[in-house]
């Protein structure tokens, strides 16, 4: 059975992707609701696998990366690219996906050379085309 999100829940949700940060006294107070029956709702979202954590928003740039690129990668073993994306630390996220390409990998990389270590490294495990972020115009989380 799929859990309903009410338009509390709602709400909440929204205000905690713009700022995991804020009180449950802040939560309450923008959507007229107390702060144990906001806490009471975030942990029942938790539960359910609604909120599957919370986290930092860090700023690649200023831990040294220059810029994102996304990597569309053909492999004959999905369990040898999970086994690279895991050792590296650049990766970003890693997407099965469908149509000509197996998988879809975001990396952050500090330069140009750094992307072509990283391509050569892949190059054994897969065929890879690769597309340079130029900027990110929307993002949810």
């Amino acid at each position: 059975m799929a859990f309903e999100l009410d338009a509390y829940d709602r709400k909440i949700l929204a205000l905690l992707q713009q700022d995991a940060r804020l009180s449950y006294s802040e939560i309450g107070r923008r959507v007229h609701l107390s702060s144990p029956a906001i806490a009471e709702r975030v942990r029942r979202l938790e539960e359910v696998g609604v909120i599957r954590g919370f986290s930092a928003n860090v700023n690649l740039r200023a831990i040294g990366y220059s810029f994102e690129t996304f990597v569309s990668i053909v492999v004959d073993s999905h369990d040898a690219l999970d086994g690279w994306a895991h050792a590296h630390p650049e990766v970003l996220a890693l997407h099965a996906t469908t149509g000509a390409h197996c998988a879809l990998l975001r990396l952050a990389v500090r330069s140009p050379e750094h992307l072509e270590a990283l391509l050569k490294s892949l190059a054994r495990i897969g065929k890879t085309s690769t597309s340079m972020v130029l900027s990110t115009q929307f993002e949810t989380r």
